[in-house]
């Protein structure tokens, strides 16, 4: 049986970049690529974006509220070789439990790329069920390093308002949508210090 596969890291941690290789690598043998992205994540609108400036449309742009497995998707779905969804943390279980199913029942591979937790040091609710479905789960090893300059590797997500690191607001703001709003990855020592420890106080 094809695998689901979850790769996950910190944020700028290369993830989508390592999609765009990873189509290439498939494309480049003949394999054909269904590409997933939910609609929640207006960076880049219907295109994946990475810091380099690669763009790529993808296929099925997903709502919060949409289901994946329906049957007018059903010909997309059995033409591709390969899935691959980014920014897959913003999806719900219901969804994430559609691309179980699609993988399991269709035997088609299945790649997913996303953050594992959200700024509060919590699991994202497709994280989460991801994690629990998925036969392969892999902290990607990236260049993702901790932004208060320690020198140690980025394990969390941190949000700053103002410049202020805060663990309160919505679980989603999409980074530049807000120019209050910034991330900043954080190792688990920076992150307990800077983060959690002030919120207690």
């Amino acid at each position: 049986m094809e695998k689901l596969s979850f790769y996950y890291s910190a944020m700028k941690g290369g993830k989508t970049t390592r999609i765009f290789q990873k189509i290439h690598d498939l494309e480049e043998i003949g394999q054909s690529v269904l590409l997933i992205k939910p609609m929640i994540d207006t960076k880049g609108a219907d295109f994946i974006i990475n810091r380099k400036g690669e763009k790529r449309k993808v296929d099925i742009l997903l709502k919060s509220d949409e289901k994946l497995l329906v049957t007018e998707r059903l010909d997309d779905l059995f033409s591709c070789n390969h899935i691959i969804v980014d920014e897959v943390q913003f999806l719900n279980a219901q969804q994430i439990e559609d691309i179980w199913r699609i993988n399991k029942r269709m035997n088609i591979p299945v790649s997913c790329y996303g953050l594992r937790n959200n700024f509060r040091g919590e699991l994202f609710e497709g994280s989460a069920k991801l994690m629990a479905l998925a036969d392969e789960i892999v902290e990607l090893e990236t260049n993702s390093m901790c932004a208060c300059g320690c020198g140690e590797r980025a394990k969390f997500n941190a949000r700053k308002v103002d410049g202020v690191f805060t663990r309160e607001g919505n679980e989603v703001e999409i980074d530049g949508a807000n120019k209050k709003i910034e991330y900043a990855p954080l190792c688990g020592s920076c992150y307990y210090h800077k983060v959690y420890v002030k919120k207690r106080k």
